[in-house]
């Protein structure tokens, strides 16, 4: 209906992810990943400033740790990129606070399929190995992964969104049963939505 035409937004995202697994994995710090996207607003009527956010994105979720091989004991440092497509599904809120500067909020859950990735092996800070087929094997990765996710941000004009956010997966995508692996990323993104 053209009620339901007027209440739905849509626009592009792009930003960054900041990720740092958590489990059995040891982290070196945080490693950056792409997030890029469409995403879909749709207000609801009942409630002033309450929306639905919906959205369709490429999102890297990637981590660096150090690992110990070898009846030598060697020390190898490794280097893991998993492409996602994720599907959020977030309630929002707006609260307008001038003409031109909205604060917003939502939260909801994710889903996502890996479909991609890459990890790579370092010796002595050199190359000691590549691997791109990392949902083959016994301990490989699970492809599908879900969890939850939150954003807070500011819009200005109704149009430029800036957001800072989180995801924080609920799945355990490591194939191996005795090891634990799950997703945890921080965002930095601007959005436009038409």
């Amino acid at each position: 209906s053209l009620s339901y035409a007027q209440n739905l937004r849509y626009g592009f995202t792009g930003g960054v992810n900041l990720s740092k697994p958590t489990g059995d994995v040891e982290p070196d710090g945080v490693r950056a990943g792409l997030l890029l996207g469409v995403k879909g607003e749709l207000e609801i009527p009942a409630i002033k400033g309450l929306y639905t956010e919906f959205g369709l994105q490429l999102s890297t979720k990637a981590h660096k740790s150090g690992l110990v091989i070898g009846f030598e004991n060697e020390y190898l440092q490794s280097t893991t990129d998993i492409n996602y497509l994720n599907i959020p599904i977030h309630i929002g809120y707006k609260i307008k606070c001038s003409e031109s500067i909205s604060f917003l909020v939502n939260a909801g859950p994710y889903f996502g399929v890996g479909m991609w990735g890459k990890q790579k092996f370092y010796r002595d800070e050199k190359k000691y190995h590549s691997a791109s087929d990392i949902f083959s094997g016994e301990y490989g990765y699970k492809r599908f992964d879900y969890g939850c996710g939150f954003n807070i941000g500011v819009e200005y004009a109704k149009h430029f969104q800036l957001t800072l956010g989180a995801d924080w997966g609920l799945k355990d995508i490591c194939k191996k049963s005795s090891y634990k692996y799950r997703n945890r990323s921080f965002t930095i993104s601007l959005g436009y939505i038409l």
